[in-house]
């Protein structure tokens, strides 16, 4: 991202336009603080930092180096658990995935926005879109989905192709060779100054413009910076962000004004669902099938399921009930051990897991 010149270039214009000497700016996701450290260089009087992870402590160093110290405030967390001292009048973030909703991280968003932008705040960036097309993709299909089809030393994998055919493909720099179908369609829309769903629920009629086969769409967002929008498409230039790829079981014909439907769904921390569908097809496709889906664990996946700790579990549990802010990782360890058959396991393997425990849960 540090080395994204085009997106941070778009990010400095938005700021550039939006900073004033009076402003107070949250970075979002910080990371190592570039978007924040830029929004002080052009002249915010205040900045926060605001990073879950331990490159925070990084950025804090990049403020001092950069003379940016006085005016730049770091903090480690998330949102949902931090309070700033005072409300902002501008957020920037860099929270969309390469399909807009993919991360998970729109929610975190809306509720900085809720609890801590000002009425009369600003949003960089405020507006995203997911677009997506038909193509034709004969190499890349051919690496990734029909590949599967050929033996492999003698052997059978077809079995694996129906994996790859609910697999979405993110391959950076890779989808030059393709062939869009049709014109490009915003699937949705998503106003982030208002909204507060995370969902995809999104469809696209297409007519296609050339003939073609058709292995599936291309898929991308599109970021509203102040008055410019970053894409992430194919035909953009390059971001770090990747265009996706949404493959079809079995490769579709289309003669020129033929007609096609993408349909795509998912919800907030669900998996991604494509239908495609035409006048002589349709198929439908999931991530649900991307991978091996066990009885057992789909089981664990309902509502229904009644959880109990297995052994590993049973040990966390009684090492987190002794984080009371007293004992020693060397004591809940020494403790855990006591209580525990010999060698099973001991105290300098407790050691590690009782750290890594204290690291995850802090």
């Amino acid at each position: 991202m540090i080395d994204d010149d085009t997106r941070n270039a778009a990010y400095e214009r938005a700021l550039r336009a939006a900073i004033t000497p009076d402003s107070v700016v949250l970075d979002l996701g910080a990371g190592l603080g570039i978007h924040g450290l830029l929004a002080a260089r052009l002249g915010a009087k205040r900045v926060y930092l605001v990073e879950p992870h331990d490159v925070i402590q990084i950025a804090q160093q990049v403020a001092h180096a950069n003379g940016l110290s006085d005016r730049v405030v770091c903090r480690q967390g998330r949102i949902e658990e931090i309070t700033l001292p005072e409300r902002v009048d501008v957020i920037v973030s860099a929270l969309t995935g390469n399909l807009l909703f993919e991360e998970d991280l729109l929610p975190t968003l809306f509720h900085a926005r809720d609890r801590w932008l000002k009425t009369d705040g600003r949003l960089i960036p405020d507006s995203a879109t997911l677009d997506a097309v038909p193509v034709s993709a004969t190499a890349y299909y051919q690496r990734h989905i029909e590949t599967w089809s050929e033996s492999k030393c003698g052997l059978d994998f077809a079995d694996v192709r129906a994996f790859a055919t609910n697999t979405i493909f993110q391959d950076q720099g890779r989808f030059s060779g393709v062939r869009y179908l049709a014109d490009p369609r915003t699937l949705q829309h998503v106003d982030l100054r208002t909204a507060n769903s995370a969902d995809c629920h999104a469809t696209a009629e297409y007519q296609a413009t050339v003939g073609g086969t058709c292995h599936g769409c291309l898929g991308w967002c599109s970021i509203r910076l102040g008055d410019e929008w970053l894409s992430t498409a194919p035909h953009a230039p390059n971001v770090h962000w990747s265009p996706v790829f949404l493959p079809v079981a079995e490769p579709i014909l289309l003669q020129p004004d033929d007609a096609l439907r993408l349909r795509v769904t998912r919800p907030a921390h669900g998996c991604w669902s494509w239908r495609v569908s035409g006048a002589a097809s349709d198929q439908k496709h999931s991530t649900v099938l991307s991978r091996p889906l066990p009885a057992q664990l789909i089981e664990k996946q309902t509502t229904a399921y009644r959880p109990a700790l297995s052994a590993h579990g049973t040990l966390v549990r009684d090492i987190l009930a002794r984080f009371d802010g007293h004992r020693t990782v060397q004591q809940i360890s020494q403790e855990i051990a006591a209580t525990r058959p010999e060698g099973q396991p001991g105290v300098t393997e407790l050691s590690r897991l009782v750290a890594d425990l204290a690291q995850r849960c802090k």
